[in-house]
C-alpha cells in the first residue's frame, strides 16, 4: 500500500487536443465579452462616477452575481482541488471559515456602504475622519492597495491563467500573459463598471455550468463518488485518506485541527475586509439603493459558499486517484493543481472542451477586469484627482482612468512572472492583512477611531510579519514583539495615571489596551510559530496589532466632532458605540434606520447557520452520509423562512 509520501511522480501528457470547434467556441466567447464592452461604451463613461459607480444604478441580481464571479478566478478551481491532496477538503476552511465575515456584513456593513454615497471604499476616509491625518491615509491606501497588494493578486489570477494555457495549448508563459491581459483590458478599459458587471454576470454561468458539468462527467468516469473513497484509501492508505475527506480535521491530527481553530476562531473577524470593503464595496456603492445593496451582498453568500465549492472538490477528489503525484512539465514537481487540468483534458470532448476553456478564461477575466477597475478607481479617485490635479474636467479623469487601467493591468501581467505557487500567494496576502479586519468593523460602530488607527494597524501588521520572516531566531523575534507591546502599554498606563480628565473619558478602552498588551505577551513568549507563515502568524499579528492601534487611537486626538456628526447623520449604524455622538442630535436626527438592533443580530446569525448547514449538507449527501446531510439541510431551509419573516417588515431607505 502507498504511503501519503511515496507516491511516484506521475508525468501526464498535457497539450489536449483542441479541436477547430473548441477554438470557435473561445474565439466567440471573446467577441461577445468584447461587444458587450462596446455596448457599455456610452454609458460606462459618462463620468468619474458611471466609470467607477456604474451611475448608482445596480440591481440587486446583477451586483451579488458580479460580486461571486469576481471571487471565481481562474485560480480557484485549481487550488481548492489541489488542496484535497495538499490537506484535505477540510483545508477549504481556509474561506469556509469566511461565511461569519461576510453575512455580518449583509446585515450590518451592505446598507451602510450605500448610505455612504462615496464612489470609492477608500473615499470612505474623507468622510469618516478629519485632519492631515485622513490625507494621508487615503493617499497610502490608494498606492498601498492599488499597487502592491492588488498586484499580488493579479499576480496568482495571471499565473494560474498562464498555467491553464500552457498545459492546454503548450502556449508559453511570455506569450500567454500579454493575451490575457490583452483581451480583458479591451473590453474593461472602454466601459468602466458597467461593462465590467455585466461581462460578469454571463461569466458566472458559463464558468459555474462547466465546473459542475466537469465534475458530473469526471465522477461518472471514475465510477462514482463511493469508488473514488476506495481509491483513495488503497492509494494514500486509510489514515490520510481519510483526513483529505474529512470535512473537520479529527484533534487527533494536531497540526491540522490546529489550523483549523486558526481559521474558524481568529481568521473571519480580522483578515483583510471584515466590513466588505475594496471591490465588493464598490458594487454595493453602484446599487439602486440600499435594499440592492442588501440583497445583492445576500446573494453573493449563497452563491459564493453554496454553489461554488463542491463540483471544484469533487474534480480534485478525481484527480487525486486518477492522477496521483502528477507533475507540472513547468516546474518538473509534483503540483497537485494542474490535477484539474488533467481530469479536464482527459474527460472532455470536443465542444465541451472549448466550452471549459471558454469558461477558465470567463473567471480569469471577471476577476483580472474587476482588480484593474477597482485599482484604477483608486488611483486616479484617491489619489490623481485630489493630490495631483483636483479641479480637471470629468472627461480629463476619464481619459485618465482609462490610461491607468490599462497600465494596472500591464504591471499585474509583470508581477505573475515572480510567481510560481497559488496557494502559497493566498497566504501572504492573508499574512500582511490578518489585523486590520478589527479596525475596519471599528470605525464604522465606534466613534473614537480615528485615520491613525487604520495607519498604526497596517504598519503594525506589516512590521511583525517583516519581523517574523526576517528574525535571525525566536528569541531576538520575541524580545521585538514584546518590547514593542509593552512600550505601548506604558504610554497607556502613564497617561492613565497622570492625566486625571482623559482617565475618566477612556478608563475602559485604556483597560481594554493594557488587557490586550498582556495577551500579546502572553501569546508571543508561550506560542513557538510551527511555521513563519499563515495562518500561524495569526498568533502573533492579531494581538500585536490590536495593542498598538488601540493604543495609538486612545494616545492621539479623537476625530473633530462636527465630521463625526455628519458622517454619523449621513450613515447611522446605531450601537452603544456612537452613544456619545448620538446625543448631540436633536430635532435633526439621521432618517435611516439604525442597522445595530436585536433583529438584524437574529438575522446574521439564522444566515450563518443557514450557509453552514447548506455547505455542509450537501458536502455530507455527496460523501455518502445522507441522514446528517438531509438533518443539515432542513435546519437550512427552517433558517431561510426565519428569515424571510424578519425581513418582511424590514424599513429600507430609498435614497
Amino acid at each position: 500500500m502507498a504511503g501519503p509520501d511515496n507516491l511516484p511522480p506521475l508525468q501526464f501528457q498535457f497539450h489536449g487536443s483542441v479541436t477547430p470547434l473548441d477554438w470557435s467556441i473561445v474565439a466567440l466567447y471573446v467577441i461577445l465579452s468584447l461587444g458587450i464592452g462596446i455596448y457599455f461604451t456610452r454609458r460606462g463613461t459618462r463620468d468619474i462616477g458611471a466609470y467607477f459607480a456604474g451611475g448608482r444604478g445596480v440591481p440587486w441580481w446583477l451586483l451579488g452575481t458580479s460580486m461571486v464571479a469576481t471571487t471565481f478566478a481562474a485560480d480557484t478551481p485549481l487550488a481548492i482541488s489541489g488542496l484535497v491532496v495538499k490537506q484535505g477538503i477540510w483545508g477549504n476552511w481556509f474561506w469556509w471559515a469566511q461565511v461569519p465575515m461576510f453575512m455580518l456584513g449583509v446585515f450590518f456593513f451592505s446598507r451602510l456602504w450605500r448610505r455612504a454615497g462615496i464612489l470609492t471604499d477608500n473615499e470612505l476616509v474623507n468622510l469618516r475622519y478629519s485632519g492631515k491625518e485622513a490625507r494621508i491615509l487615503r493617499g497610502f491606501r490608494a498606492l498601498y492597495f492599488a499597487l502592491p497588494y492588488n498586484l499580488l493578486v493579479m499576480g496568482w489570477v495571471n499565473l494560474s491563467m498562464t498555467k491553464i494555457m500552457a498545459l492546454a495549448f503548450g502556449i508559453r508563459k511570455g506569450i500567454a500573459v500579454p493575451i490575457c491581459i490583452a483581451v480583458t483590458v479591451a473590453y474593461s478599459a472602454i466601459s468602466g463598471l458597467w461593462g465590467v458587471i455585466a461581462t460578469d454576470f454571463f461569466q458566472f454561468w458559463l464558468a459555474m455550468g462547466m465546473a459542475i458539468t466537469l465534475a458530473v462527467i469526471s465522477v461518472r468516469h471514475a465510477g462514482g463518488v463511493q469508488t473514488i473513497i476506495e481509491k483513495m484509501m488503497s492509494l494514500y492508505g486509510s489514515e490520510k485518506a481519510t483526513s483529505m475527506l474529512s470535512l473537520v480535521p479529527s484533534p487527533s491530527d494536531a497540526q491540522a485541527f490546529h489550523i483549523f481553530l486558526l481559521y474558524v476562531l481568529l481568521l473571519w473577524w480580522t483578515v483583510g475586509n471584515t466590513d466588505g470593503g475594496a471591490y465588493l464595496a464598490q458594487r454595493m456603492i453602484a446599487a439602486k439603493n440600499e435594499k440592492h445593496a442588501f440583497l445583492g451582498y445576500l446573494w453573493f453568500n449563497v452563491a459564493h459558499f453554496c454553489l461554488r465549492p463542491w463540483p471544484w472538490i469533487l474534480a480534485g477528489m478525481v484527480a487525486a486517484v486518477q492522477f496521483p503525484g502528477i507533475v507540472n512539465p513547468q516546474t518538473n514537481s509534483p503540483d497537485p493543481e494542474v490535477g484539474y487540468i488533467a481530469v479536464m483534458l482527459t474527460h472532455l470532448g470536443p465542444g465541451l472542451l472549448g466550452l471549459m476553456l471558454a469558461s477558465f478564461l470567463a473567471a480569469f477575466m471577471s476577476t483580472i477586469s474587476t482588480q484593474i477597475n477597482w485599482a484604477a478607481s483608486y488611483l486616479v479617485n484617491d489619489f490623481y484627482r485630489p493630490f495631483v490635479k483636483p479641479k480637471a474636467s470629468e472627461k480629463h479623469y476619464v481619459a485618465v482612468s482609462i490610461a491607468v487601467t490599462v497600465l494596472v493591468a500591464i504591471l499585474g501581467g509583470a508581477v505573475s512572472f515572480l510567481m510560481t505557487d497559488i496557494f502559497r500567494a493566498w497566504l501572504l496576502l492573508s499574512a500582511i492583512n490578518a489585523g486590520i479586519g478589527i479596525v475596519y468593523i471599528a470605525r464604522w460602530y465606534w466613534w473614537r477611531v480615528n485615520a491613525w488607527s487604520e495607519i498604526s494597524a497596517i504598519l503594525a501588521i506589516l512590521g511583525t510579519v517583516a519581523a517574523i520572516l526576517y528574525s535571525p531566531n525566536p528569541q531576538l523575534l520575541r524580545g521585538l514583539l514584546v518590547g514593542s507591546v509593552t512600550l505601548a502599554a506604558l504610554c497607556v498606563g502613564v497617561r492613565l495615571v497622570r492625566d486625571a480628565s482623559w482617565r475618566k473619558a477612556n478608563r475602559g478602552s485604556a483597560g481594554l489596551a493594557l488587557f490586550s498588551a498582556a495577551l500579546a505577551a502572553t501569546s508571543v513568549l508561550g506560542f513557538t510559530l510551527p511555521e513563519k507563515s499563515f495562518p500561524w502568524t495569526l498568533l502573533y499579528t492579531v494581538p500585536i496589532s490590536l495593542v498598538i492601534w488601540l493604543s495609538v487611537t486612545l494616545l492621539t486626538a479623537p476625530v473633530e466632532e462636527n465630521q463625526l456628526m455628519e458622517f454619523y447623520r449621513r450613515v447611522h449604524p446605531g450601537g452603544p458605540g456612537w452613544k456619545r455622538i448620538a446625543a448631540r442630535f436633536d430635532e435633526d436626527a439621521p432618517q435611516a434606520a439604525s442597522l445595530f438592533t436585536r433583529k438584524n443580530i437574529l438575522g446574521a446569525l439564522l444566515g450563518i447557520v443557514a450557509v453552514y448547514s447548506v455547505l455542509l449538507g450537501f458536502g455530507r449527501l455527496l460523501l455518502g452520509a445522507t441522514t446528517g446531510g438531509l438533518l443539515l439541510l432542513t435546519m437550512a431551509a427552517i433558517c431561510v423562512i426565519v428569515i424571510v419573516r424578519l425581513l418582511s417588515g424590514e424599513r429600507w431607505h430609498s435614497a
